[in-house]
């Protein structure tokens, strides 16, 4: 990825006063960290809504060992013949 601040950084000519020059880092550092702290939030969001869906998908897959053992009420995880890999989730 082309980051334009990063290509800055790199391309401009020193500023004549080493102070200003590590407080451009720093203010590309400081965008770069908030930056990555929205896509951690986003992520964390996105993981969140997986697990919610895998749980959902698991107690169908229930719903399903029941329908076809014939036995409502009783899910796959409280029967052992019922069990498949990932059932009960």
């Amino acid at each position: 990825m082309n980051d334009p601040l990063i290509e800055a950084i790199h391309e401009h000519e020193p500023l004549s006063d080493p102070l200003e020059e590590v407080n451009l880092r720093l203010a590309i550092a400081a965008t770069d960290i908030a930056e990555l702290r929205a896509e951690i939030v986003r992520l964390d969001r996105d993981l969140d809504e997986s697990r919610r869906l895998n749980r959902r998908a698991a107690e169908l897959l229930d719903l399903v060992y029941e329908h076809l053992a014939g036995n409502p009420g009783r899910t796959a995880i409280q029967d052992p013949a019922l069990q498949r890999k990932g059932a009960g989730i």
